[in-house]
């Protein structure tokens, strides 16, 4: 019989580093995320910037042009991509 064991032992979040200025900020990636936050990305209920904001400062993810956060957003995808099989679709 086969048998599987879930959250046994918490495994460390693979994230993004995000470097903006002098800090640096850790975006978990889509393999990282809990099934509530995929819902909620999936569903509508949450945007990028709600996502993003979660986990950078608002005042700095406001501070970012739209070409800068389009980066960060395809950066974030990209780098889920690689790690997991986990893709948020376009």
């Amino acid at each position: 019989m086969k048998e599987i064991t879930l959250n046994a032992v918490p495994e460390e979040r693979k994230v993004l580093k995000v470097n903006i200025g002098k800090e640096t900020y850790s975006v978990p990636l889509t393999g990282s995320l809990s099934i509530r936050e995929m819902r909620a990305m999936k569903d509508g209920t949450e945007d990028g910037f709600d996502f993003f904001g979660r986990y950078i400062p608002p005042d700095v993810l406001d501070s970012l042009t739209m070409d800068e956060f389009r980066a960060l957003n395809d950066a974030w995808r990209e780098a889920s991509r690689e790690q997991s099989d986990v893709d948020m679709g376009e």
